[in-house]
């Protein structure tokens, strides 16, 4: 089945930026959290087009992690935007899409998330897709770690199970990356200021960044099938 297969396409490995790019990374996203009024969340979603310059530290480091993406070269930019939450909030299951389709999903090819922090509970993600409403039968669950990037296909049902109450935010840059472009919206002013940084380089080394570890789930231990159909239903209705 499509979602089963999609599902094994899932992958992770640790050490994918540096500790400095990380730490870098999670002061910008909660100083822009802060210029919100504290209000938790994400600051919406912003388009970067690979082949351009990248003017933003958020921009340096997707052009980075590029280089991980399974056939990167067939893709035209990426989709991103970034989240802090307490430890205990969950995020609900969703599929991806282009927010400027409404008579049907159209998601992304990739997803992926990388990590900022080891606090909070883990990204689920299941071998469900817009084009079937059955009810998931397997899953994978990604647990925070700083520098962890995951990777999984765009049309796959995902969400965030909360965690244990905790000092420390949950930090993630989640990155959309697309063959056609979606619906395109700038990046806000006040993250055009934050030009990419010199400090450091980028060396992609493959034996630096081990695979890490995919912990299966079994969805019927969150929900019942039929509220799964549901949910499902739900979002491939949703307009």
């Amino acid at each position: 089945m499509m979602g089963a297969s999609a599902l094994s396409r899932t992958s992770a490995i640790d050490h994918a930026v540096s500790a400095q790019v990380i730490g870098e990374l999670r002061a910008q996203i909660i100083k822009a959290q802060a210029r919100r009024d504290g209000q938790p969340g994400d600051g919406g979603t912003h388009w970067y087009s690979l082949d351009a310059p990248a003017r933003l530290l958020f921009e340096q480091v997707i052009q980075h992690l590029r280089r991980f993406v399974p056939r990167a070269h067939d893709l035209v930019g990426a989709e991103w935007w970034f989240r802090a939450t307490t430890t205990d909030t969950g995020f609900p299951f969703h599929f991806d899409r282009d927010e400027g389709v409404r008579s049907s999903i159209v998601s992304p090819d990739l997803a992926s998330i990388l990590y900022l922090s080891n606090a909070g509970g883990p990204t689920v993600i299941l071998d469900a897709t817009p084009s079937r409403v059955s009810a998931p039968t397997a899953g994978i669950a990604v647990h925070p770690r700083p520098g962890r990037f995951a990777m999984f296909p765009g049309a796959l049902l995902h969400g965030v199970l909360p965690g244990r109450s905790d000092r420390w935010p949950r930090v993630t840059m989640l990155v959309n990356w697309w063959r056609s472009v979606p619906r395109m919206e700038p990046a806000p002013e006040d993250l055009r200021s934050t030009r990419a940084s010199s400090r450091w380089r980028v060396d992609v080394k493959r034996a630096r960044t081990p695979a890490a570890a995919l912990e299966p789930i079994d969805p019927s231990r969150l929900l019942a099938r039929a509220a799964w159909r549901d949910l499902i239903a739900k979002q491939a209705t949703y307009r």
